[in-house]
């Protein structure tokens, strides 16, 4: 087994994320908007590729971890303090523009039952779970749904780490797979309504799980090595995806089957070129920062976006589309490097420092990738 070095830099990975975040970013710039139909509605399957990501970097960090207690805080500093913070500014960003000053909700569905300061601070609450799904809360900004899928995997991830199966993990991924797929079946779901009905309200991780296992078999290839079994394992997971499409896919609201399919299939190809070595053309400056802050970047954009700076630029200055989107996006960007630089880094690293000198660890027993990890 080729093991991966802790001081590699994964800089298509990176490259990556950037790509997948400013997917999602323009979506949602354009989300029932007319400017969707010149492609931009196609990044709504920008978290495809962020679990496909995922599943291979979620794989990457456990290979060189030494205890779940290490996994759990190298999880928790990557993803908690920049949630909260995101979070915390979104909640306020409401409370002043929403409730405070009363403005327009534009398309802010997920506000429709938050017209309260009571009822957004109980709404707040709850999303610094994650776990708001389960608590029957709504989640505060659109793109949170995300994160409790992540948590899913991680407890997916962690019980095979804790059972000391990682090294069956192709196995048990495709064992796994095996019910998703009946569960994905036409049969199932008009002969077992209700039971397709609670899964998919219950584990909303089988919508998206092929995506991950994915991402794993290609962190074998890339790392082990190409094998038949595994590139028909890549081909299962690609068209078991597919067939999940209608199961309770957020792109299923926005997209038909034919471009989501061929979004999926250019996803694919990307890890194909990647574990291959053939998609360093991709790394550049741009593509590098916006991985850098591709994490805040998706957090912290919508809201902000689409019910405040794009309606204000539009309607009080009379900017078109495209130099207010341009504007927009801009600022984003500047928030999500804000978050980044501020909260981001500093959050994760010093929790990391002070788990290791907390449990006296050696320098490898939290992974080593920095914030990418």
């Amino acid at each position: 087994m080729q093991t991966p070095k802790p001081k590699l830099r994964y800089l298509e990975l990176d490259a990556l994320r950037g790509i997948a975040a400013l997917f999602v970013v323009f979506f949602h710039f354009t989300i029932y908007r007319p400017e969707a139909n010149y492609g931009f509605g196609l990044g709504v399957t920008g978290v495809d590729l962020f679990f496909i990501i995922s599943g291979f970097v979620i794989l990457l960090t456990l290979e060189k971890t030494k205890s779940w207690q290490d996994f759990a805080v190298s999880r928790f500093s990557r993803l908690y303090p920049t949630y909260w913070a995101c979070a915390a500014f979104t909640a306020l960003l409401i409370f002043v523009w929403h409730i405070w000053l009363g403005k327009e909700k534009m398309y802010i569905q997920w506000l429709d039952n938050q017209d309260s300061a009571a009822g957004l601070l109980g709404q707040f609450l709850a999303n610094l779970t994650m776990f708001q799904h389960y608590l029957r809360v709504p989640d505060l900004d659109g793109p949170y749904w995300t994160m409790l899928i992540e948590m899913l995997f991680y407890f997916y991830m962690a019980g095979i780490f804790v059972s000391k199966k990682l090294k069956q993990v192709e196995n048990i991924g495709t064992i796994t797979l095996v019910p998703i797929i009946i569960y994905s079946l036409p049969f199932f779901a008009n002969n077992f309504a209700l039971a397709h009905k609670i899964l998919e309200k219950a584990l909303p991780l089988i919508n998206y799980f092929p995506l991950f296992l994915a991402g794993i078999i290609f962190y074998k290839i890339k790392f082990e090595g190409p094998t038949v079994r595994r590139y028909l394992l890549i081909v299962i997971c690609y068209l078991s995806q597919l067939s999940l499409f209608d199961d309770g896919s957020k792109s299923d609201i926005y997209l038909a089957f034919t471009p989501y399919s061929y979004m999926l299939t250019f996803y694919f190809i990307l890890f194909m070129l990647y574990v291959n070595n053939f998609l360093g053309f991709i790394v550049n400056r741009v593509t590098l920062f916006l991985g850098e802050v591709s994490f805040s970047l998706y957090l912290i954009h919508q809201y902000i976006s689409i019910a405040i700076v794009l309606p204000v630029l539009m309607q009080e200055f009379n900017l078109n589309f495209w130099l207010a989107s341009a504007i927009t996006l801009g600022v984003a960007l500047i928030l999500a490097t804000l978050v980044n630089h501020f909260i981001e880094k500093p959050a994760m690293n010093y929790i990391r420092r002070k788990y290791k000198r907390n449990s006296k660890a050696t320098d490898k027993a939290v992974p080593q990738l920095a914030y990418n990890s």
